[in-house]
């Protein structure tokens, strides 16, 4: 009899170990699966759904598209809080201009002097007539605009990016909103907003569009970002960095052939690859935003691409 128990005892026993064994390979599994569909959402996430990925992005958007609602609700009375230095809406380097759809500056709490001023002419040092371009982006429902502006103090112009929106104030004035950044980070935001900007243009005059792409004083570029186009076969057409290969085959290059496989069958595609970035020997990453346009019996390929800026805990 006290066998007869110590062997149910045991066998028991044993089937506790096994059964616990197996809820908890089940539970392994359970989490390796969560955690394999998170990741894979959150890559099509960033892949199909852009966003900002960035702090300072993120709060001049925000800034920004407050100021919008102000401005909508108040007219003209909202400007005093806007030149409060120190304020949610004048912070450092960060603070609003605003812009009558002709070009006339009629608040600039920095530039005082400017208010009153039609300035739709103002080129910067690439000629890139950046009241124009602002206007062209607000009337498209905002954006992002990028040129060459002279830092307070300094002499040698850098990248500004300034974030632009539309607003009507209560007695029908119309308005453009903006506010600008010197070296902020590169989105996938901007590299979206150049492609489809390029796309918009190539729809509205075909490939007499190409010759834009080319030109310095368009919204074309920005830092080491441009756009480029090739055919589905793999002839360049427009590469302003490599203007020599324009009409070449560009097959030889494994990065074009991945380029044309990962958007076949497809109007929209990004894609990752390894490049070494100017100067530098060691590869790093590198994304390409793609779209496919249709003009007669050609297929093209208009992109552009960026290196993302490595995690802080990568640097």
């Amino acid at each position: 009899m006290q066998n007869q128990l110590t062997t149910n005892w045991k066998n028991r026993s044993e089937l506790n170990q096994i059964t616990r064994f197996q809820l908890h390979h089940k539970a392994i599994r359970l989490f390796v699966l969560i955690v394999f569909l998170f990741s894979f959402l959150l890559l099509e996430t960033a892949f199909s759904e852009v966003k900002y990925t960035y702090r300072r992005t993120k709060k001049i958007v925000s800034m920004l598209e407050q100021a919008v609602v102000e401005i909508e609700s108040k007219g003209r009375d909202a400007f005093p809080q806007f030149r409060v230095e120190g304020s949610e809406w004048f912070e450092g380097e960060m603070y609003l201009f605003i812009y009558t759809i002709d070009g006339v500056n009629i608040f600039h709490p920095v530039q005082k002097h400017l208010e009153g001023q039609n300035l739709y002419d103002l080129k910067d040092i690439n000629g890139r007539p950046l009241i124009q371009h602002l206007i062209n982006k607000a009337e498209k429902g905002g954006g992002w605009v990028h040129y060459m502006w002279t830092r307070p103090g300094e002499f040698i112009p850098t990248w500004k990016s300034g974030y632009v929106k539309k607003a009507i104030m209560p007695d029908g004035t119309a308005c453009f909103v903006g506010t600008g950044v010197y070296n902020v980070r590169t989105e996938k935001q901007f590299i979206v907003e150049m492609v489809n900007d390029a796309i918009d243009l190539i729809n509205a005059r075909g490939t007499a569009a190409f010759a834009k792409f080319r030109d310095d004083s368009s919204p074309f570029a920005f830092r080491d970002s441009y756009i480029f186009v090739f055919k589905d076969d793999g002839t360049a057409i427009v590469d302003p960095a490599f203007p020599s290969l324009e009409g070449r085959s560009l097959l030889e290059y494994e990065v074009i052939r991945y380029m044309i496989e990962r958007i076949k069958g497809k109007d929209v595609a990004w894609v990752s690859y390894l490049r070494p970035k100017p100067g530098d020997v060691k590869p790093s990453k590198k994304l390409a935003y793609l779209r496919a346009i249709k003009l007669g019996d050609n297929r093209y390929i208009v992109g552009s691409d960026f290196f993302p800026a490595k995690p802080i805990w990568m640097r």
